[in-house]
């Protein structure tokens, strides 16, 4: 919305804050995501012509540095954003876990440039080179993807650090954000173990049921991402109710 400004009659625009209607958009575009996706897949499985095959790779969500991983970096951009307003206004008023909003932020940060580097994979890699050799693991089965030990590792230590963070917040917020994590690790850890153990055993590593499985994987770790951007901004306005976004023309 614009309204004037008095004394020099420069317009002033007004950008308001509706955390549902942005999870309802983000949802929106997951949905459209994956129906591209799923023609991906199915130009894989089905043989279609190189060049219907190699356009649709650009929506598939289980391919890396492509549209839905833009998609990824950006909402978990977007997340980071949110938290660091409320990290702002939290140092203000010089709460308790202003700090602990600090850190939130640069960890959704860390998971943004995670998507958009595949950090995860290398770490699985330095993973596999210094524990195979000594005997300790093989990555075989679900933890053929083994890059899910170091990270299960750190978000067991993070639930640890920030559980009194989380008893300390709104009952809306707090289970808002515990669903939003059981939703996203549900599907970044706990259905790509199982499909770990598929692709590892699949004579054709891209077979439908791999494709199913990436694809339930992806779409719940967005669906969780977007959550916590809908639980972010509806904590952020419940402490901040007058707060607008606004720049001068």
């Amino acid at each position: 919305m614009t309204h004037p400004i008095n004394n020099d009659s420069k317009p002033t625009m007004y950008l308001s804050i509706d955390p549902w209607g942005y999870f309802k958009t983000l949802f929106t575009i997951i949905v459209v995501l994956h129906v591209f996706s799923a023609f991906a897949v199915w130009a894989r499985v089905s043989g279609a012509p190189w060049y219907i095959n190699d356009f649709a790779e650009y929506f598939n969500v289980g391919i890396e540095q492509n549209i839905p991983t833009l998609y990824s970096v950006l909402i978990w951009t977007s997340a980071a954003a949110i938290t660091g307003l409320i990290a702002h206004f939290e140092a203000s008023e010089k709460t308790r876990f202003r700090w602990r909003w600090s850190a939130l932020s640069i960890i959704f940060l860390f998971l943004a440039f995670d998507e958009g580097t595949t950090f995860h994979e290398h770490m699985g890699d330095l993973t596999e080179e210094y524990l195979t050799p000594m005997g300790w693991l093989a990555p075989t089965g679900y933890l053929y993807f083994i890059w899910v030990l170091p990270y299960g590792a750190l978000v067991m230590l993070l639930a640890g650090l920030y559980a009194p963070f989380l008893d300390a917040l709104p009952n809306r917020t707090k289970w808002g954000l515990i669903l939003s994590a059981v939703v996203f690790l549900g599907g970044a850890m706990g259905i790509e173990m199982i499909s770990a153990s598929v692709y590892e055993t699949k004579t054709v590593r891209h077979s439908a049921l791999y494709a199913m499985l990436y694809s339930i994987e992806e779409f719940m770790e967005m669906l969780g991402v977007a959550l916590l951007n809908y639980f972010m901004l509806d904590y952020l306005k419940a402490r901040i109710p007058t707060l607008s976004l606004s720049w001068r023309q």
